[in-house]
């Protein structure tokens, strides 16, 4: 108790809670702030009810809480603790996970902790102010509860010192200058000038005292404080001047603060803070020997004091001890002796409340240990809520955006459905029309070149003939495209796996572009990498990959720049890579590449679908396309899995060749519209020699005997079937027999070649319903002429349905078994016309019949597809029905399954040339 002046600062200036903090919620906040500041406590509770009031309204919780915290402060200001603890109570036991909760939080433990310390439960003040500043760094969360709780901290360990024991004040200056430190980063203005004018005191209270550096932090905290109207610390700024100058033995200027600073503490309506001031004063008369103002000083605080509750013990009992040292050194033993006593009256009351604390490492240690599993379990729980914040926040805009979609689509798809199907019905009858449209200019143009080749000698000549021929045959290459894209699209295009050499099969699709190459004096390099070797893949898709690509290479390659293209074996798959140069393309259009018709400009040509049908080719292949530009050199590389198992894929082997039909199909003629002439004999040479006759103008299927044939036959139903007689385990008198015997195949014109010129030979043939006999060595315009005779018969009797208002097998058909074919056809239409589902599919269902033998079938003797035969046999019962004119449009056109009059009457007038309604009155 020897150097109170050391002390006497510290204890005056425990920083409560209620430090400013200028809250921009609304209006009611910042008049708080104001008032609390100015120390008007009464019209800043006032002010906190009307938030509360506001924020119930409002229904925003954390204002509410926040309003709590107001008022539990200046319950604190006025010592009305328990009303300050029972608002604390209701925020600390709430569960929060947002910024504002947690703020709230840490305030309300912090006025807890001041509650604590007023009342001298210093153990578990100290717990409380270690517990907010270990959350704040648990959540880096720099704020201004924690900057006040380590001020507090910082002033609680100077109760420990004394000269002979300065650990806890060396411990008191490291909280200080943390909370400096903590409010600089944060910006914290108010609580960086407070931790300031502590910290600048710990210069003062030195060995070797720092005066300069002391004034620098009190001078900037009293401008502060004076500014912004905070009464209370622009109080504490004159003990500290008054302290200061005492060290330096200024003791005029330390006389002329310490009354500045009671007068300013009777301005504060707290008479602790007043009492405080005067023992202040009264110890520092003390020390200068003024006894008998130090008297009259210290009897003022305890005559304060003594009528305060929850009253600072440690202030009455050091007022005490000096007036009873004064008193005996002054004589006066009486008083001395009454003095003293009432200094071990209030020194065991202290020793009751305080318990001699110690307040070292050892202490704070082991509060922070007894904090710690709290503070991960906070820390695990905040993370928690977080997270099921974010999750609660995701379903909820998912649930909103899916809603939103459902709710667009469901108003608009009546809409979409039809104008899909009216799309898909163009799609179709464009793509089905525009191969005809477009091979009757190209058959114009290629019969006579061909004739002319036929008699033309010169090379120069067949060159350019050629030319021709190459570029009609290209142009009916880009109708097949179309095509096949509308095959991709609607998903009816297989991959066919037949087994082959790599090597031999790129070398075979590479030589015509090395003949362009050559002749348009363009530098192309090709190179081949372990390919030589037989494995399974479609010949029809890779072709188009590799064409497509390379033409696209050579159409648009820069001039004098080369065309490279490199196909290999690597892992398991096959490589293909086509580069060239492009000047014309830029980074931002190579993307796009592959869109169908995409033109960059009107100036340049576009890359029509090539590309687009390259792309969707690969994918239907499950394998990948990367493209890649940089300087003007652009690369596409193709990567195909060389397997198996492709789900798209039909496998054909050597010994299931019967198994499958669009691999017996020639190579040479891929035209899907062109007739079906399926060639059957044993020997290899003759097929060959009946390929190269009709490979021009017909899809080639072959078979090496009948037991093959007929089973390959009732898969394709070709347009015309030529055999050889003499074959095993079928020869060509069963196998006619069985064609014609069979509902599939009847209708298929068969032209038996053998060579046996006996007549008890053609006699069988006739016999087993051959349609036509030819001899070896056959003529190769006999045989010719013999196969377009059958189908051109099969054409007039396809003809004559076209023309007949119902269908009249007696009149179609040529034999009892297409009359029995026929006769189920009516029975299944009968019952299905009206049915406006009734499609292509359900039909082959009720013929018990795949969809492609319906189609093949109706084809050859209808000339029309199942979908086309449907069709024309309700317009054609529509027409009878139109000879009744009791009935309208409408009704007869539900009648026989059309949905749409509309579309009812279109096809009718393309059918008829006429509309329904004239058609009805003639």
């Amino acid at each position: 108790m020897r150097h109170p002046i050391i002390l006497i600062f510290f204890f005056i200036c425990l920083k409560s809670s209620s430090q400013n903090k200028i809250d921009s919620i609304d209006f009611y906040s910042r008049n708080f702030e104001s008032s609390f500041n100015e120390m008007k406590y009464d019209s800043a509770l006032v002010t906190a009810e009307k938030l509360y009031t506001f924020a119930k309204q409002k229904n925003e919780s954390s204002t509410q809480d926040k309003a709590k915290i107001h008022k539990a402060k200046v319950y604190y200001k006025l010592k009305m603790f328990d009303q300050s603890i029972a608002l604390i109570d209701e925020i600390i036991t709430k569960k929060y996970s947002s910024k504002e909760e947690t703020l709230n939080f840490l305030e309300a433990n912090n006025i807890l902790a001041n509650i604590h310390y007023s009342k001298y439960e210093d153990d578990k003040a100290l717990a409380k102010y270690i517990y907010i500043d270990s959350i704040s760094e648990a959540l880096n969360l720099i704020n201004d509860v924690q900057i006040r709780a380590l001020q507090n901290i910082g002033l609680m360990m100077l109760r420990g010192y004394t000269p002979s024991n300065n650990k806890s004040y060396g411990k008191a200056e490291d909280y200080f200058k943390k909370s400096y430190e903590l409010a600089k980063a944060s910006n914290s203005l108010s609580e960086m000038h407070v931790s300031g004018l502590y910290y600048g005191s710990t210069f003062v209270e030195n060995e070797k005292p720092n005066i300069k550096s002391a004034l620098q932090f009190y001078n900037a905290a009293n401008a502060y404080f004076l500014k912004n109207k905070m009464t209370k610390e622009f109080g504490d700024t004159y003990w500290a001047y008054a302290s200061l100058y005492r060290k330096i033995n200024r003791n005029d200027l330390a006389t002329k603060y310490y009354k500045e600073f009671i007068e300013k503490s009777k301005s504060f309506n707290d008479n602790k803070a007043l009492a405080r001031a005067y023992w202040a004063y009264a110890s520092f008369l003390n020390e200068i020997k003024n006894y008998d103002e130090a008297i009259i000083n210290y009897k003022k605080v305890t005559s304060i004091l003594e009528k305060e509750k929850n009253t600072d013990f440690n202030i009455i009992s050091n007022c005490y001890y000096y007036l009873s040292t004064i008193y005996k050194s002054k004589k006066e033993n009486v008083l001395a002796y009454e003095a003293l006593e009432n200094y071990v009256t209030y020194q065991d009351s202290l020793d009751q409340k305080n318990n001699k604390q110690q307040f070292n490492e050892l202490e704070i240690k082991y509060q922070s240990e007894k904090k710690e599993q709290e503070i991960e379990l906070l820390k695990a729980k905040n993370e928690i809520t977080e997270k099921q914040k974010y999750i609660y926040i995701a379903i909820a805009a998912l649930l909103l955006v899916s809603g939103l979609f459902l709710f667009l689509g469901y108003r608009n798809k009546i809409k979409t459905a039809q104008k899909l199907k009216e799309l898909n019905e163009l799609k179709s009858r464009f793509f089905a029309n525009i191969s005809h449209e477009f091979r009757t200019p190209l058959t114009l143009i290629k019969s006579p070149v061909q004739q002319l080749q036929s008699n033309t000698t010169t090379e120069e000549q067949n060159k350019q003939l050629r030319l021709i021929d190459n570029s009609a045959n290209r142009m009916l290459e880009l109708v097949d495209q179309l095509l096949e894209l509308s095959k991709i699209d609607s998903g009816n295009l297989k991959i066919i796996l037949k087994k082959g050499n790599l090597q031999h099969f790129f070398q075979s699709i590479i030589e015509p572009f090395s003949f362009k190459a050559k002749d348009e004096s363009q530098e192309f390099s090709f190179i081949t990498e372990n390919l030589d070797f037989e494995t399974h893949f479609d010949k029809d898709i890779i072709t188009k990959i590799t064409s497509n690509l390379l033409d696209n290479a050579f159409k648009y390659n820069e001039q004098g720049k080369p065309i490279d293209f490199v196909a290999k074996k690597e892992n398991q798959n096959l490589i293909i890579q086509v580069r060239n140069f492009n000047n014309q393309l830029k980074e931002a259009d190579y993307k796009k590449l592959f869109e169908r018709f995409y033109q960059k400009d009107d100036a340049i040509s576009g890359f029509g679908i090539g590309l687009a049908l390259v792309k969707d080719l690969v994918e239907l292949y499950e394998g990948t396309i990367k493209t890649d530009f940089n300087n003007q050199q652009i690369s596409f590389t193709v990567e195909l899995p060389l397997n198996k198992n492709l789900a798209n894929a039909i496998l054909i082997d050597d010994k299931d060749k019967t198994d499958t039909i669009t691999d017996l199909i020639s190579e040479s003629n891929n035209n899907s519209e062109l007739p079906i002439l399926l060639v059957v004999d044993d020997n290899a040479a003759i097929r060959e020699v009946l390929k190269d006759i009709f490979a021009t103008n017909y899809q080639i299927l072959e078979a090496t005997n009948g037991k093959e044939a007929l089973h390959l036959a009732q898969k394709v139903i070709p347009d015309c079937i030529i055999s050889d007689v003499m074959m095993p385990e079928m020869d060509g008198f069963e196998f006619t027999n069985q064609i014609k015997s069979n509902e599939l195949t009847s209708f298929i014109p068969v032209i038996l070649v053998t060579a046996k010129s006996s007549d008890d030979v053609h006699l069988k043939a006739l016999q087993n319903t051959a349609d036509a006999f030819l001899t070896k060595p056959f003529n190769h315009e006999v045989l010719k002429a013999s196969v377009s005779q059958q189908i051109q018969e099969r054409k007039k009797l396809q003809e004559r349905y076209s023309q007949e208002l119902i269908l009249k097998p007696t009149e179609v058909i040529i034999n009892s078994v297409d009359e029995k074919f026929i006769a189920k056809l009516e029975t299944v239409l009968e019952n299905a016309i009206p049915n406006s589902e009734f499609n292509a599919e359900i039909f082959a269902d009720e013929m018990h019949i795949s969809r492609m033998q319906l189609h093949r079938k109706l084809k050859s003797l209808f000339g029309v597809s199942a979908t086309e035969f449907i069709r024309n046999e309700r317009l054609k019962m529509a027409a009878d029905l139109l000879k009744n004119d009791k009935l309208s449009i409408s009704e007869i056109a539900y009648n026989v399954g059309f949905n749409d009059v509309g579309y009812f009457s279109k096809c009718f007038k393309e059918m008829y040339h006429v509309s329904p309604s004239d058609y009805q009155k003639k």
